[in-house]
């Protein structure tokens, strides 16, 4: 009977013991690492962005960045300063988007300014950049756009976007 007693007493031991030691879990860890990250122009980027209407696309805006510039600013040569009201203007090939980097990506555009939704960025395919496109490693895409100032509340001299953003997620 002792020598019953003695090993449920070891089995309590043993099970007592692995409870307070745990299973090797962490509930936190800070490790600090070296990292080298580089800017490039967008020409260089993991996603190249390289105009290809040179009147209204230009590869360096600013830093190395793509602009279009569709304003009054940047007159036509025969004196065109801006897109008609309560129209549709399309734009073909002003830009190429190219995956320069090593994963699949779905590149994606987001607007900003008064009037995002007068303004579509589109692939060959007519794939809206607001509902992403996937572009495989070295794949690329020409990049046209579509203005349509048909909503009766665009007014005159008005901007419709100011900025936008390109999102490449692998």
């Amino acid at each position: 009977m002792q020598r019953r007693k003695f090993v449920i007493g070891m089995g309590a031991l043993a099970s007592g013991a692995a409870a307070t030691i745990g299973t090797g879990a962490f509930t936190s860890v800070t490790a600090a690492r070296d990292i080298d990250v580089e800017v490039a122009d967008d020409a260089s980027a993991y996603l190249r962005l390289k105009g290809a209407n040179s009147h209204y696309v230009v590869d360096d805006g600013v830093g190395g960045t793509l602009e279009i510039d569709l304003s009054g600013d940047n007159p036509t040569p025969a004196g065109g300063t801006g897109v008609n009201p309560n129209a549709v203007t399309e734009f073909g090939d002003l830009f190429e988007i190219a995956n320069q980097g090593t994963q699949t990506v779905t590149v994606e555009a987001s607007k900003m300014g008064p009037h995002p939704d007068a303004v579509t960025f589109e692939d060959g395919n007519g794939t809206s950049l607001s509902d992403g496109i996937e572009l495989d490693p070295g794949e690329s895409a020409m990049i046209s756009l579509t203005v349509d100032t048909t909503d009766g509340s665009i007014g005159h001299d008005e901007m419709l976007i100011d900025s936008v953003v390109f999102h490449a997620v692998a």
